[in-house]
């Protein structure tokens, strides 16, 4: 449907983040203009080309405890608050106008909260990622019950935040259905369950793995002809991504066969304050030194990677493992499954949404490191039979999670709330 272009006020505390894409197609596709707010940036060269060409970024700072990199469980509310007032300050100075729609990511940093004391007659949406659950999900099943008590208490206060942004907001938005159901049902029933879309590629012509005698690099490194790849990608190399569980497997595996390799992308430190254990260490050195690498020259750990080279992995890719804990999908999981690969998770109640065990991939109790063994030997002993899974994957992607389909269905939600909501 046509639409007006509209001016979208965007609150992240990072950008390009997960709101940035969306604004840049916005931009390019529909003529869009758009202000992004955040806190922090990637470097210039990450940034989207409608960077000063529709998209203006402004950065805005933050005071008090919002500045430790880490602070008492008992003062997480007051750093939230810290942030959405920054960003209130700068909207104060800067005045960007006009404005249609506020669209805020609050990450548990209710950024946009006080968007509305600035602007307060366009409608706003907010997008929520994850509602914390004490002794459910991500870690918490294994890590809670031995766990420091400062953590359990940071478990049980840390949706204050997300609380009020749900009080706040004309329309509450989560990606996958999920996502909804941990929230409480007196918010759950009305919120908008839309994925904002992963770049996949648009035609099917372009899907699929090379020959085995084509010529293929990743990072710089030539992968021998007839080898296969194992590929696992995460944000860092941690336990809710199931690095442990990758590790173990592709260990088993590189012992069977010499003719694979593991591509593995991800910082190495943890990053993830979820994991309260191994936050802000070597993970990867630390399972290395329980069990060492079966061959060292096959596991190849190529740390943090841009979206490019994450591509070129994924590319040549024969098998994505994600064995990772229950938590919001990775997106690098569906642009894996976007490109074609034979996907190997878990078996958990998010990788269930996306995947249909034999169809659209495969999945594996996390329980049994052998399952994951076995049949990631069964895709490499045969991966012209396994092509099947990885072109419904794709399929699916097409139609379901890939920006080019997502992005259209937003622009279209965006219009109908500016056009029937309050105009600033």
């Amino acid at each position: 449907m046509d639409q007006d272009p509209l001016h979208v006020l965007w609150i992240e505390p990072h950008f390009p983040g997960r709101l940035g894409a969306m604004a840049d197609w916005l931009v390019r596709r529909r003529g869009y203009r758009c202000w992004f707010y955040c806190h922090t940036a990637e470097p210039r060269e990450n940034w989207p080309a409608s960077v000063g060409n529709g998209l203006e970024l402004q950065n805005f700072g933050v005071g008090g405890v919002a500045r430790d990199p880490s602070v008492s469980w008992s003062r997480t509310l007051e750093r939230s608050l810290c942030y959405s007032y920054g960003c209130w300050e700068v909207l104060e100075s800067r005045r960007p106008r006009p404005i249609d729609l506020v669209v805020g990511r609050s990450a548990m940093l209710g950024s946009s909260l006080f968007a509305p004391v600035y602007t307060p007659a366009p409608p706003r949406v907010s997008f929520f990622d994850y509602y914390f659950h004490a002794r459910h999900n991500d870690l918490a099943d294994e890590d809670a019950p031995g766990a420091p008590p400062a953590y359990t208490r940071w478990r049980r206060s840390i949706n204050a935040i997300d609380l009020l942004d749900l009080e706040a907001a004309d329309v509450a938005w989560t990606p996958t259905h999920w996502q909804r159901h941990l929230y409480p049902p007196a918010y759950r029933e009305t919120m908008w369950v839309q994925h904002d879309g992963v770049a996949a590629p648009r035609e099917p012509a372009s899907i699929g793995r090379p020959p085995a005698t084509t010529r293929r690099t990743i990072a710089g490194r030539s992968i021998p002809a007839g080898t296969k790849v194992i590929s696992f990608v995460a944000r860092s190399l941690d336990r809710l991504r199931g690095f442990d569980r990758f590790w173990k497997m592709a260990n088993a595996v590189l012992k069977v066969r010499e003719d694979v390799v593991c591509a593995i992308v991800g910082a190495q430190v943890v990053e993830r304050g979820l994991d309260v254990y191994q936050h802000g260490r070597d993970y990867a050195a630390s399972l290395g030194a329980q069990e060492p690498a079966a061959d060292p020259e096959r596991m190849w750990i190529l740390g943090r990677c841009s979206p490019a080279a994450t591509a070129e992995v994924l590319a040549a890719s024969d098998l994505h493992v994600a064995p990772g804990r229950p938590y919001p999908v990775a997106r690098s999981l569906l642009e894996a499954m976007g490109r074609g690969c034979v996907v190997l998770a878990s078996d958990t109640a998010p990788h269930r949404e996306p995947i249909t065990s034999g169809r659209t991939g495969l999945l594996a109790d996390p329980a049994d490191p052998e399952a994951f063994t076995v049949r990631a030997l069964a895709v490499l002993a045969d991966p012209d039979g396994h092509r099947p899974l990885g072109e419904a994957a794709a399929a699916l992607v097409r139609s379901s999670y890939s920006r080019e389909a997502c992005l259209p269905r937003i622009a279209e939600r965006f219009a109908e709330l500016a056009a029937t909501g309050r105009r600033g």
